[in-house]
């Protein structure tokens, strides 16, 4: 049987934390929102399965390290009792995964892996990690409570190094407005799709970029191949273009997080018709 330990730190820093303390009430919510975080990741690594229930890991055992007098630093050890379905076990692969799946979901877009495992990972079921973002929501905005009450910063970490770093920028990400109810038209390309999911990536010309896509439960069934048809057609440089109807979910400064899809056609036959 596979076996791999993994040291982690949860540091909260500046403002009041050193002379005071951590307030009881906030941090409690704070630790218990990444303790949520951290089984839904490492439930990822270990199976390749996104659970919203963070009670649902399989495989390995998070626990707290022995607590350390006069400072707020929380040891968590994670004890990985299978053989990963996503990667290997090793220590630089988990890590680096660890980082990776937080970063996307603390809205550090621009960070990349760094091990060529979960960089093939990342590009070959980039919605997964899309996916996983997603999953992590609810769990870090519970985690971000003690930066929404005046601590500055929270890192996590590995031994001897940072992996991700949690601020008020990074609240603003993860608290999500709620689905806009109007449906709005964009134009774009399908870049990645995962038909068994649905969840998807698309560049929309609207916003100049690549943002997370999935269907709504109302998606007409008949319109689910043209979301192929698209990423086949970006794979190969052909016709591409769809007009999605569309919802956008945005975050807390305004930034748009995901697409809900509501219908999609052709692009060029909308122009042709029209």
């Amino acid at each position: 049987m596979a076996k791999g330990q993994f040291g982690l730190k949860l540091r909260f820093s500046g403002g009041q934390v050193e002379k005071r303390g951590l307030d009881l009430y906030d941090g409690a919510t704070s630790f218990y929102g990444f303790a949520q975080a951290l089984q839904i990741v490492v439930h990822a690594y270990v199976n390749k399965e996104v659970v919203s229930r963070a009670t649902a890991l399989r495989g390995a055992e998070v626990y707290f390290g022995a607590p350390r007098q006069g400072s707020v630093i929380i040891d968590i050890v994670a004890f990985i009792e299978t053989y990963p379905a996503t990667l290997a076990l090793a220590a630089p692969i988990f890590y680096d995964f660890v980082k990776h799946s937080f970063s996307k979901a603390a809205g550090y877009l621009t960070s990349e892996p760094e091990t060529p495992q979960v960089s093939k990972l990342s590009t070959d079921d980039e919605p997964f990690f899309d996916e996983l973002a997603e999953a992590l929501e609810g769990s870090l905005q519970r985690g971000h409570r003690s930066i929404d009450h005046g601590v500055p910063t929270i890192s996590l970490e590995r031994p001897r190094s940072s992996l991700v770093i949690f601020n008020k920028q990074t609240s603003e990400w993860v608290h999500t407005r709620d689905e806009n109810p109007d449906v709005a038209k964009f134009t774009g390309n399908v870049t990645r799709y995962n038909s068994i999911t649905g969840n998807g990536r698309a560049y929309i010309r609207q916003l100049g970029k690549i943002v997370p896509i999935r269907p709504s439960s109302a998606f007409p069934v008949g319109s689910k191949g043209l979301l192929t048809w698209s990423l086949h057609g970006n794979n190969v440089i052909t016709d591409k273009e769809l007009e999605f109807d569309a919802r956008r979910i945005d975050s807390a400064r305004g930034d748009v997080k995901r697409l809900i899809l509501v219908d999609c056609r052709q692009a060029a036959l909308t122009t042709m018709t029209a």
